[in-house]
């Protein structure tokens, strides 16, 4: 796996990381061309047409838009195209677990997460240590150093996330560009508004955690949403609204008055199967039980631990490819690259 550092203006680090990330970008743009092919669009329209939402992202977080055109720039490939690949709808279907000192052997504060993408997009991921000009440090995993996906920063804040499907999607704030504005907090309470931006048009359900303990799942759509927090120190999350006011939003089971779990399934069981398996070892979680719980196998290949179904079409797979652990309290990942059941956890300090 590659890892870059970099520091300085988000400008210089856009710039940095740009230039060496030019192969898995190049993966990055092959995957959304050939999705957009299948889709029978045009790549010239539909990257134009995202230019819609490019307003909406300057107000929010123009620091890191500058990060793109510097990236953009380095890696010679055209803005729009780069901002495309922040625009694009996605199906993930990834498992998270937060816990804190309630429930944890040591009193520490972890973030488990499995990422189920693309086999690939596995040739693409980056992790990035960067020191910004102003603002915490952090370090991320994350697509091609464009992309960032879970990481943790210098303030004890860690931001992981969960794809939704909703019913109000419009044009506004991409999803992609909350992760690095919540990597800029200082605070769990910036972090939270950092994670409903009024004007998004869609979002993750993102799980935010901090060093004190505080843990939150912000599980938002474009126009709303509901807040998840641990009562009894844990939080489990997969891609399906838990929040009853969010459920007239939900479209992982399909539109109102023809619900079905019909290829959505996975997401029930995983939630409930990471749900059972957490309760079952309160008091006593430690990193390594949490790995076991990443490294899962109920219901495979649909599982926490996800293997794709080789009869499918090949641009239908999906595979766990990379396992994380954050740990707020000592600032640091424990990363698994590929299937957690058959990798190694190894650690990254901030």
């Amino acid at each position: 796996m590659k890892i870059i550092e970099a520091s300085g203006s988000y400008s210089s680090m856009g710039k940095k990381i740009g230039a060496s990330c030019k192969q898995e970008l190049k993966g990055m743009l092959a995957d959304a061309k050939e999705s957009v092919k299948r889709r029978s669009l045009d790549w010239s329209k539909v990257t134009a047409n995202v230019g819609k939402n490019l307003p909406y992202a300057e107000d929010y977080n123009p620091e890191y838009l500058e990060f793109i055109r510097s990236y953009s720039e380095a890696a010679k490939v055209p803005f729009d195209e780069i901002f495309y690949l922040f625009c694009q709808d996605e199906a993930g279907q990834c498992t998270d677990i937060a816990v804190n000192g309630d429930v944890t052997a040591d009193g520490s504060v972890y973030s488990a997460h499995s990422e189920d993408w693309t086999p690939s997009s596995e040739e693409q991921l980056v992790l990035i240590k960067c020191k910004p000009k102003t603002g915490p440090r952090f370090m991320v995993m994350s697509m091609g150093g464009l992309e960032w996906i879970s990481g943790i920063n210098s303030a004890g804040i860690s931001v992981t996330g969960n794809s939704l499907y909703m019913n109000d999607t419009r044009i506004g704030i991409p999803k992609l560009m909350m992760a690095p504005k919540i990597l800029g907090a200082t605070r769990i309470g910036e972090a939270l508004e950092h994670a409903t931006p009024a004007a998004r048009a869609s979002s993750y359900n993102h799980n935010i955690c901090h060093s004190s303990g505080e843990m939150y799942c912000i599980e938002a759509s474009a126009t709303d949403f509901g807040l998840l927090y641990p009562v009894d120190g844990f939080l489990v999350h997969a891609n399906h609204y838990l929040s009853p006011d969010m459920h007239r939003y939900e479209n992982a089971f399909g539109p109102v008055g023809s619900r079905t779990m019909h290829q959505s399934s996975s997401t029930v069981v995983r939630y409930h199967r990471a749900l059972r398996l957490i309760r079952s070892q309160l008091g006593n979680v430690t990193i390594e039980s949490l790995a076991s719980i990443l490294g899962d196998h109920a219901n495979r290949p649909a599982s926490i631990c996800r293997h794709p179904v080789t009869t499918e079409p090949k641009h239908e797979w999906s595979k766990t490819t990379f396992a994380v652990i954050l740990d707020t309290t000592k600032l640091r990942m424990l990363l698994c690259m590929g299937n957690p059941c058959e990798g190694v956890y190894k650690e990254y300090k901030l």
